[in-house]
């Protein structure tokens, strides 16, 4: 960098940095030219003349901001009313904007005595200037003071501020580290001034998201993603810029008229004047264009959440994913397909489209409309409830439903622990689930939940809506075999506030309800007898086996002297299900002794004991194992 640096080179700089995936690049670039004053307008505008349309250097930085890289300029250290005309840009080249940061610098006493934002006030912020210890070239630090100090400040807080905020993008994240800056006196900027900008940085408040909208933010949270912003929300700025850019496109018209410019500039005219038209031209294109409301979209499948009382005045659109309102919005909330709407705030009015849905609170809660709700035909509402409340939307204006769904919803809807304790049910219940004062136009066009057994029928009011939950279906309807129907008869006739009951209810389908059927019927009680009754025979068998073997063995000698024996068990068995009973698998294991002796040479007496396990595994959807250890003693007498 000289007198005349060569573009060439800085073009491959930036572009190499780009394209390896630079967000932000830091630029303090030597002291202005002995012949400009950026002491006022006319100054800066002086010096970008200069260079206007001459392809320097400061153009391919412009290039890369383009392709969306945040360039950080230092502002310069002479103490001027204005930022250099570098910093100053974006005055020039309004398409910078929201990729450009110019950057004031304070001393030790946070007195500005380096050169203040002015012209770039919109796009610039101020962070300490003075005895900073910085690397210096060849290794080690050294104490320097002055803007390029302090750009590497505002540079490394924006890079906190993308960490903090990964789904945003580079200008979303500048525009996060501007609007949560404070005035050296610690107020919140309201609206960026001639000397500080938006003023210092303030790193807590930008952990907590934006401090206004300068336009339409998108916010675009992915799958998985949830983040709360609980700064109070405003687009205050816009207001006082919408006044400056109206007085300035007045003073435009009439320099239009007073240099005869109103058909273009001539080919011929000064450098000065071609640099101004094209600059007075592109102001008010962009002015044209420019958004006087802030405006937020929600999109992504992720949950964004706001706490704080937020102001700004344009639209607020859910277009994917969950917005919770909990704290206030001025701004009227459109769900559009895909989006959800939830939180226990209050909002300006409510608009839920063909595929959105209102789901107050954060569990159950209330949502409060200050002004009108319109659920169009395809929204949803969905309604979480429990035995004691339920969500619930409170317009202060009118409620248009047209044909909108219903749904319901228990909350935390996982079995209750079996006892005999009466519990809390929602059958028979009525809940005020749309209030609003100046009355109830249309009706929903159904009711419907994701259980078996429940739902829910809608009473109307001139200013409410109250949803009664009611059993649909009777449990056996859904039962298959006798043993189900049976079963389910007497479920239902535990009523509601019984366990049993009120865990059936919670079932999504036919075929759940019929699986709780099965495990409730205990087929296994009575096949478990049955599987011990039958395993009863191996001691039987193997006494008998004893016996023959004793009496009738070819070696009656060696029989009648062998007075101890022992016999392993084991058999496995199955049995197929039915229409009405379900099948079972069984075995068993175990060992018997003996001991005998002859009390004739045809009559033998002994005794035996033994231990044999039992096991028993049912199918068809009971989920029922048994196990049984026996053990056993006895005594035979043969001949």
């Amino acid at each position: 960098f000289g007198p005349n640096p060569d573009p060439q080179y800085f073009k491959a700089v930036y572009g190499a940095l780009a394209d390896a995936g630079v967000r932000a690049i830091n630029n303090s670039w030597g002291s202005q030219p002995a012949d400009v004053t950026y002491a006022t307008e006319a100054g800066v505008r002086a010096a970008y003349a200069q260079h206007y349309n001459r392809g320097t250097w400061l153009d391919e930085a412009a290039n890369v901001s383009r392709k969306g890289v945040i360039n950080v300029f230092s502002a310069g250290n002479t103490g001027y009313a204005n930022a250099s005309v570098r910093a100053s840009l974006p005055f020039f080249q309004p398409d910078l904007e929201g990729h450009w940061l110019a950057v004031s610098g304070l001393d030790s006493s946070n007195g500005q005595r380096y050169n203040q934002c002015g012209l770039s006030k919109y796009w610039c912020i101020t962070m300490p200037g003075r005895l900073v210890n910085s690397t210096v070239p060849g290794g080690g630090y050294g104490i320097k003071s002055g803007t390029s100090m302090s750009a590497p400040h505002a540079t490394g807080a924006l890079a906190l501020v993308m960490e903090r905020f990964p789904y945003m993008t580079n200008e979303q994240a500048l525009q996060v580290l501007l609007t949560t800056a404070t005035q050296l006196d610690g107020s919140i900027t309201q609206a960026p001034t001639n000397s500080v900008g938006w003023g210092v940085a303030n790193l807590e408040r930008a952990m907590r998201g934006p401090g206004q909208l300068l336009g339409t933010f998108d916010a675009n949270l992915g799958a998985g993603l949830t983040d709360v912003w609980s700064n109070n929300i405003s687009d205050q700025a816009l207001i006082q810029r919408q006044a400056e850019d109206s007085a300035e496109q007045a003073t435009w018209q009439q320099t239009l008229i007073s240099k005869g410019w109103q058909n273009g500039v001539a080919s011929t005219a000064s450098q000065q004047d071609q640099a101004d038209y094209a600059t007075g031209t592109a102001r008010a294109a962009a002015a044209a264009q420019r958004q006087y409301q802030g405006s937020l979209i929600k999109s992504g499948a992720g949950r964004l959440i706001l706490e704080g009382a937020n102001t700004y005045r344009g639209d607020t659109l859910v277009n994917g994913g969950l917005l919770s309102v909990n704290g206030s919005l001025v701004s009227a909330v459109q769900v559009n397909a895909g989006g959800t709407l939830g939180g226990n705030g209050q909002i300006g009015g409510l608009t839920a489209r063909n595929g959105g849905i209102v789901a107050p609170g954060n569990s159950i809660g209330t949502l409060q409309v200050n002004g009108n709700v319109t659920l169009e035909p395809g929204s949803t509402y969905a309604v979480e409830l429990s035995p004691t409340a339920s969500d619930r939307i409170v317009a202060t204006g009118s409620a248009t439903v047209s044909g909108a769904n219903m749904t319901l919803a228990l909350e935390n809807a996982t079995p209750v622990a079996l006892s005999s304790a009466p519990i809390q049910s929602v059958v028979g219940r009525q809940y005020n689930v749309l209030q609003a004062a100046n009355g109830i136009n249309g009706q929903f066009g159904s009711v419907s939940s994701n259980y078996a057994f429940l739902g829910g029928r809608l009473d109307y009011a001139a200013n409410a809506v109250a949803l009664n939950v009611e059993q649909t279906a009777a449990f056996n309807s859904v039962a298959q075999t006798p043993n189900q129907a049976a079963v389910a008869t007497a479920a239902e006739q535990l009523g509601a506030g019984n366990a049993v009951y009120e865990n059936l209810l919670l079932t999504q389908s036919a075929a759940s309800a019929r699986d709780s059927f099965q495990q409730l019927s205990g087929e296994i009680y009575p096949a478990i007898g049955s599987v011990l009754i039958n395993d009863s025979r191996q001691v039987r068998d193997a006494v008998g086996e004893r016996l023959g073997a004793s009496v009738f063995g070819t070696d009656g000698n060696t029989a009648a002297q062998d007075n101890v024996w022992l016999k392993a068990l084991g058999a496995w068995g199955k049995t197929d299900s039915r229409d009405d009973t379900a099948g079972y698998t069984s075995s068993i294991g175990g060992l018997l002794a003996g001991v005998d002796g002859n009390l004739a040479d045809d009559t033998r007496l002994g005794v035996v004991a033994g231990y044999s396990d039992s096991s028993l595994n049912m199918g068809s959807g009971t989920h029922s194992r048994a196990s049984v250890d026996s053990y056993h003693l006895g005594a035979y007498l043969g001949q």
